[in-house]
């Protein structure tokens, strides 16, 4: 099922369109053509996940009905400032709190197993950023889609699943949880986070056939990485700190 041409394809476009919708602020050209058959669109999207077509449906409203300055606006309350970015999509962040910690050596490490070099001209953020991990599983479908040999091809699609297993789903799904609510104003933010999670667990159930085990929550990754201390992260409460002043 994973090798079918349609279903690689499928994927392929899928996160060629993540990595647009979260590297940089939208440009106009690009915002238009997401807007392409968007009611069958829709139609498609919402037969695979009820998610993916929410997302497109919210996506699509939003679209309508502003201008593609609002949305470049969006992007930059999101993740850049000025006071700070709403949210932080970083999975050394997401694990430990901090960025530039254990969680981006772990990533490096797995580039350099599949032969994968950020080119810091073209991505200037670690690779440990969201839309780095997602250019990463779009790399990782097309060295499948152009395998000769179904060996190459299986090889290829169990890196995707390595990938999926011990980086993205571990904490992409929560950090586009919190970029949904995070952006509860914009909602073209809301629907690509949308989007993002229904895809996301479209592809948590297809790659469960290839593995058994399954993959750690966010809680439990956290608590490899802070040992018997579980860091209260963006998608829990913090709870009031004790008074110890007495």
């Amino acid at each position: 099922m994973l090798n079918d041409p349609a279903l690689v394809d499928f994927r392929h476009a899928y996160y060629s369109l993540f990595v647009q919708l979260w590297w940089r602020e939208p440009s106009a050209d690009f915002i238009a053509s997401l807007m392409t058959d968007m009611g069958e669109r829709i139609e498609a999207a919402a037969e695979v996940h009820p998610l993916l077509g929410e997302g497109w449906r919210t996506l699509s409203q939003y679209v309508e009905t502003h201008g593609p300055e609002e949305a470049a606006e969006a992007y930059m309350h999101l993740f850049l400032g000025p006071y700070g970015p709403a949210v932080q999509p970083y999975e050394s962040y997401y694990l430990t709190g901090f960025l530039f910690r254990e969680p981006l050596v772990k990533v490096r490490s797995f580039l350099q197993d599949v032969g994968l070099e950020k080119e810091d001209h073209v991505f200037a953020e670690p690779e440990d950023v969201l839309a780095f991990e997602l250019e990463v599983m779009r790399w990782l479908v097309g060295k499948q889609m152009s395998a000769i040999e179904p060996e190459e091809a299986t090889y290829w699609l169990h890196q995707q699943m390595a990938c999926l297993k011990h980086h993205v789903l571990v904490w992409v799904p929560a950090c586009a949880q919190d970029i949904e609510q995070a952006a509860e104003d914009c909602g073209f933010y809301r629907g690509a986070a949308q989007l993002l999670r229904g895809f996301l667990d479209v592809e948590r159930q297809m790659f469960w056939e290839l593995d058994i085990e399954p993959v750690a929550t966010l809680e439990e990754a956290r608590r490899f990485y802070r040992n018997d201390v579980i860091w209260q992260g963006p998608s829990f409460d913090a709870g009031v700190a004790e008074d110890v002043s007495n």
